[in-house]
Order: structure tokens, then C-alpha cells, then sequence
């Protein structure tokens, strides 16, 4: 999808305003500027009169994951417009950018740092939620700690590198300390960390009946850290894990891979990486090789359209975790969120859509404590309290995790994904340090 007619399908979605009551503030602050950028929307607003803050959001507005993108900015205008644009007695405003390419489905490690200049250098924005992708917030981290005047929150939805918050497997030496430059933590991510969800797929292949298993991964640094998680969780479950090996993305099979996974008899497989990594070829050699085996991955791999289109029947059982479940398994305000998205744009949320949201209520909620003060909202929101929420109730702790560690399990079934049930692990198997 090009990027203009993304943004402009962005521009034309949910302007108007609620109508809601509004407070007049005591002290007008100067209208907000929006960032100038061709990869940023115009600035949108429906409330009365002109914003004076705005909230930026940054996601994959290109390539595969584009439709992704769409639904989170979809969401987080529905969350600002349910709020009558307004947090305390402030008008907010939203304005929405681009993380990726025309040449990749992946961050733009030079747009993201790009972006986060212009929102660290725009004192109109007291908060930036995103980015989609975890390399792309690795980029923006150091920019937006370092903003003059004092950090600038970013509050994600979807990134789990464990590194962006804490040591542990795959993560490179110095983080997440190279992030904050200023001594000072300014993220926080509503997704749990990669740990839980490498965690979360042991559980799940242990309780399937698995008595042995390997790991691959893929070469970076997400795929590492989730393959090396699964294998420490699976130890303390009592799951031997015979190694843990590397895939090459670029190879033209895996016959030979597949061959050498079978020979230490494993009756599951983890696949840490991407779906476009060459998954759908892998996942097909494996099958074959190990046709009763339980193949699974992480949400680097909740693409079932490719992989089926890919790997043909040999996707069949194909299970992958994500941090997200379906509009039906939600708490109640959740199922509300979903119902009202669905009368307003016609679809039900998918992916992260919805945890989009919640991070724009946190990010109007702090902006209200804080009185604008966007030098103290990364105070605001480190150690926030979240009850209601979209998906319960969660806390945020000192290091900008969520207390949360629901993920949720879709199976390929009869060529599409269906979700089949949520695992919470606990504290004792997850990796991080």
C-alpha cells in the first residue's frame, strides 16, 4: 500500500467530535503545531475549537503489516474522540507517522530516528505511542530520552524485545541502559515482554503432551531471545530442549535442517522469528520430517495467510502466541471497545488495535495528573495503576513492563487461524533478569 493513499484513508477516519462537554482551561496554551514530515498525517482533531497538546503515533503504515497500522491509528482516534479530545482541560490533538518503507515491511531504522527527532523537538507533543516494531522504538529510545527539556514517553502496544526493559537471553551488551541516556526510563509497553511469550508456548507444548523439544531461530535478536526463553522455561518445566540452532532466512530449503531436528526426536519444534524470515518453507520441511510434531511460533508469526499460502497442508497445526486475544475473550470495557469500533468502521479490531487504544487513555489520563507537563509524564505513567482496563486490570512497574502476561494461542485450522485458548505464566519461568 503507498503511503499516500494510507494516510489519506487515516485522514478521512473518525474527525468528527463527540459533542461531549468540555472544561475551559484557565490559561490557554498556544495552539499545537503539527510535526512536518512526509511520512506524518495532517494533524487530526474533532473536539471544539483548536488542540493545544498533541499525542503522536507512530506504525507500520506500509508492506505486509500495513492493514495493522491502519487499525491501530483507527483505534487510538476512536479512544481520543470517546474522550471529547480533551485530557484534564487541555484539547489534545493526534497526529499519525509512518515507521516504515516502501522497500521493507519492516521499521525504517533511519525514518524512526528521523520521527523521533521531530517529536522530541515539537514541545506541542507530551507523548508518542508506538512504534509496531521493537527495532523501530530501539531507534527512537535514545532520541526521545534526550529531548531538551526532559524525556518524552513512548507507550507501546506491541514491542517485546526483552531488552528494551531488562537483561536477559538475546539481549545485547549495554542494554536496555543504552536506551536512557539520561538515567531516566521513559517507556512503557502494554505487551509482555518476549520471555513471557517464549515461556507461554513451553507451557503450551508441555500440556499438548510434549516429552522433548527443540529451538530455532532465525539470527536476530527477537528470534534469539524467544528461542533461548522457550528453552529456559521448558527446563524448568522438566521439557528437555535438545539445542537450540539457527536458520538461514535466505537458504533455499531446509531439508537438511529438518533432517538433523529429526534425528534428536523431538515431538515439538519452536520457531523463533519471522513469518517472513522463509517460515512458510521451513514450517514445510519440518512437517515433513516430523509429520506428528508440534510446530510453533511466536507473534512474529501470527501470519497464517502467508504461511498457508507458503507451506500449503503442511500448516496444518501450525500454533502461534501473541499478546492479543479475540474481542469475545476481553473484559468487559474491551468487548465494549470492540463493539463500538466495529459500528464505526465495520470491522471488528485485530492485532494490537485495541491495546492501541488503551495506551491512548493512559497517555490522556497522565496528561490530566501531570497538567500538561510533559516532562513529568514519563513519572506519570511508570508505576501506573490501570483498573477497567480494555483487557483487566494491570500495573505498570519501575522498569515499564506490565504486570500482565496473558497470551493468547491461535491454531491453524482447515487453512486459517482460530484462537484456542490464553496461558498466564508465572513469574518462575520467565528469563529475564
Amino acid at each position: 500500500m503507498k503511503r499516500s493513499a494510507t494516510l489519506a484513508a487515516i485522514l478521512a477516519l473518525g474527525v468528527a467530535g463527540c459533542g461531549q462537554n468540555v472544561v475551559t482551561p484557565s490559561a490557554a496554551p498556544p495552539p499545537a503545531r503539527a510535526v512536518a514530515s512526509p511520512g506524518c498525517s495532517s494533524l487530526t482533531y474533532g473536539g471544539p475549537g483548536r488542540p493545544q497538546l498533541l499525542i503522536a503515533l507512530i506504525t507500520n503504515l506500509q508492506g505486509q503489516f500495513a492493514d495493522h497500522g491502519i487499525q491501530n491509528a483507527q483505534a487510538v482516534k476512536l479512544a481520543l474522540a470517546q474522550r471529547g479530545w480533551h485530557a484534564g482541560h487541555f484539547r489534545v490533538g493526534l497526529q499519525v507517522c509512518d515507521e516504515t518503507s516502501a522497500n521493507s515491511d519492516f521499521s525504517d531504522p533511519a525514518k524512526c530516528r528521523s520521527q523521533a527527532r521531530k517529536f522530541a523537538g515539537n514541545r506541542s507533543i507530551v507523548a508518542v505511542l508506538g512504534p509496531e516494531f521493537s527495532s523501530c522504538a530501539a531507534q527512537m529510545l535514545p532520541i526521545l530520552n534526550t529531548a531538551h527539556g526532559g524525556p518524552v514517553a513512548l507507550i507501546s502496544s506491541s514491542t517485546t524485545y526483552l531488552g528494551l526493559t531488562r537483561k536477559g537471553p538475546g539481549v545485547a551488551k549495554g542494554e536496555p541502559g543504552d536506551y536512557f541516556p539520561t538515567g531516566t526510563r521513559s517507556f512503557v509497553r502494554l505487551a509482555p515482554a518476549d520471555d513471557v511469550q517464549g515461556a507461554a508456548a513451553a507451557m503450551y507444548v508441555k500440556s499438548k503432551g510434549a516429552t522433548r523439544a527443540f529451538a530455532l531461530e532465525d539470527g536476530n535478536p527477537y528470534g534469539i531471545g524467544l528461542a533461548q526463553a522457550f528453552a529456559t522455561a521448558a527446563g524448568r518445566l522438566d521439557l528437555p530442549v535438545a539445542h537450540v540452532a539457527r536458520w538461514n532466512p535466505k537458504a533455499a530449503n531446509y531439508r537438511a535442517l529438518a533432517a538433523r531436528i529429526a534425528a534428536t526426536r523431538p515431538d515439538a519444534v519452536f520457531l523463533g522469528g519471522y513469518s517472513v524470515d522463509n517460515a512458510p518453507r521451513l514450517i514445510k520441511d519440518v512437517r515433513h520430517a516430523l509429520p506428528r510434531a508440534q510446530i510453533v511460533g511466536p507473534d512474529g508469526m501470527n501470519q497464517f495467510g502467508a504461511i498457508v499460502e507458503g507451506a500449503g497442508t503442511a500448516a496444518e497445526g501450525f500454533v502461534a502466541t501473541i499478546a492479543v486475544e479475540p474481542a469475545s475473550e476481553l473484559a468487559p470495557p474491551g468487548r465494549t471497545f470492540a463493539d463500538q469500533f466495529r459500528k464505526r468502521y465495520g470491522t471488528y479490531p485485530c492485532c494490537f488495535s485495541v491495546a492501541s487504544a488503551q495506551t491512548a487513555r493512559m497517555a490522556l489520563d497522565a496528561v490530566a495528573r501531570v497538567d500538561g507537563d510533559r516532562t513529568r509524564m514519563a513519572a506519570a505513567l511508570l508505576g501506573a495503576h490501570v483498573t477497567g482496563g480494555m483487557a483487566g486490570d494491570f500495573k505498570i512497574d519501575r522498569y515499564g513492563d506490565t504486570s500482565s502476561t496473558r497470551i493468547g494461542v491461535y491454531r491453524i485450522r482447515s487453512g486459517r487461524g482460530h484462537y484456542e485458548s490464553s496461558i498466564n505464566p508465572p513469574a518462575s519461568l520467565l528469563a529475564r533478569h
